[in-house]
């Protein structure tokens, strides 16, 4: 391939649009040059790449756990190279490696390893853009499958240590903000501008509304370990459908929110809802722990002994394919949720989630029916 390729598509699906249909895509240096009619001509030195399905935005995955959870600390590239290879298979482009609460010194350890994986770069696929730690800040009467052993309150002490020992890697934090030193801690990640959700919380609303009044801006897999809705006492999901500050995310595989409950969800939040995979990977038949217990599969998601929901075993393609089948979003918002809505959400919507003229080539292409069957990193297919 040369350094210019002129992709055409049946249909260019940009988020960043109102309308989708078919057209071209000049492609230079691993960035969109422009966006053409389908039919214009190519440059004389470009080659030319006929896409039969629909081509969009790379997908977006900021909670996917992977095989990271199952690892040694030492073995952080190892796991995100697994991670990068595997979610290309499935369009997706750039990704945050989500943790767990992992007590203090394994915590310190595994951040270390992590961040000298990220460094290290040369992925085979999708991008690690960063960290999401899912806790350890979060409250354990709401931890779902998360390891008690590592849930904690906040510690400016080791707070501040283990943000100097990221070196800016971590994107996202999930906390409870009614624990004691939540407002110190929103504080920390506001001045490092680390995105801040709210999850595994009980929070009232008194203490949702200081934490978005501190900069939190999202809530992480509504309707998962946050507690039940009542009509008297809409709870943390309640209080986030309603709030029109925060964006949320969610899983859409069926078993970990009814689809009734997403189409709740997309009604409520419209372009700030989120689709995620909060996918664990673990060898076929075997009954990995990652400090809460073995977790078993039951065919869609994993599950505790005692039946509780430890994570998915969805991709990002799919999540798609199942809003559209369930009549939850319509095409053009399903990949939105997957593309230029996590962009926004890390700040990074000029050149990712998005087919406009100067962002990354990063692209998902599609078939006639909507399957994905390719994913291009800066303007290149990647394996295979």
């Amino acid at each position: 391939m040369t350094d210019r390729t002129l992709l055409r598509a049946a249909r260019l699906e940009d988020p960043a649009s109102a309308e989708s249909g078919p057209g071209a895509l000049l492609i230079e240096r691993g960035r969109i040059a422009a966006r053409l009619p389908y039919d214009a001509a190519p440059p004389a030195d470009a080659a030319v790449v006929e896409a039969e399905g629909s081509v969009a935005p790379g997908l977006i995955d900021v909670h996917h756990h992977g095989d990271l959870v199952f690892r040694a600390p030492h073995d952080a590239v190892d796991a995100l190279r697994t991670a990068s290879a595997s979610l290309a298979r499935h369009g997706v482009t750039a990704f945050l490696p989500t943790t767990v609460a992992w007590p203090a010194a394994e915590l310190r350890d595994r951040l270390t390893h992590l961040v000298e994986a990220i460094a290290a770069g040369a992925w085979p696929g999708a991008i690690p853009l960063g960290l999401h730690l899912e806790g350890p800040w979060i409250r354990a009467d709401a931890a779902g499958a998360q390891p008690a052993a590592g849930i904690r309150p906040y510690d400016p002490v080791e707070g501040r240590e283990l943000f100097a020992r990221s070196e800016g890697v971590i994107r996202m934090v999930t906390l409870a903000p009614e624990l004691p030193g939540s407002r110190a801690l929103e504080a920390e990640l506001a001045r490092r501008s680390i995105a801040i959700a709210v999850g595994h919380t009980l929070a009232d609303a008194t203490a949702l509304d200081a934490a978005v009044s501190a900069g939190a801006r999202h809530a992480t897999h509504l309707f998962n370990a946050m507690g039940a809705l009542h009509q008297r006492g809409p709870g943390v999901a309640g209080l986030v459908l309603a709030d029109d500050r925060l964006s949320c995310d969610l899983i859409a595989d069926g078993a970990h929110v009814d689809p009734a409950w997403v189409r709740v969800a997309a009604r409520a939040k419209g372009d700030r809802l989120i689709l995620i995979s909060d996918r664990i990977e673990a060898a076929a038949g075997s009954e990995p722990s990652f400090g809460s217990g073995p977790v078993r599969s039951d065919g869609i998601a994993w599950r505790l002994a005692d039946g509780r929901l430890a994570g998915s075993q969805l991709w990002l393609d799919d999540a798609i394919h199942n809003v559209t089948a369930w009549r939850v979003m319509n095409r053009h918002d399903a990949v939105a949720a997957c593309t230029l809505r996590p962009a926004r959400l890390l700040g990074l919507e000029a050149e990712r989630g998005t087919l406009r003229p100067g962002a990354r080539a990063d692209l998902a292409l599609f078939d006639r029916e909507g399957r994905h069957h390719a994913t291009w990193v800066e303007g290149r297919p990647v394996l295979g």
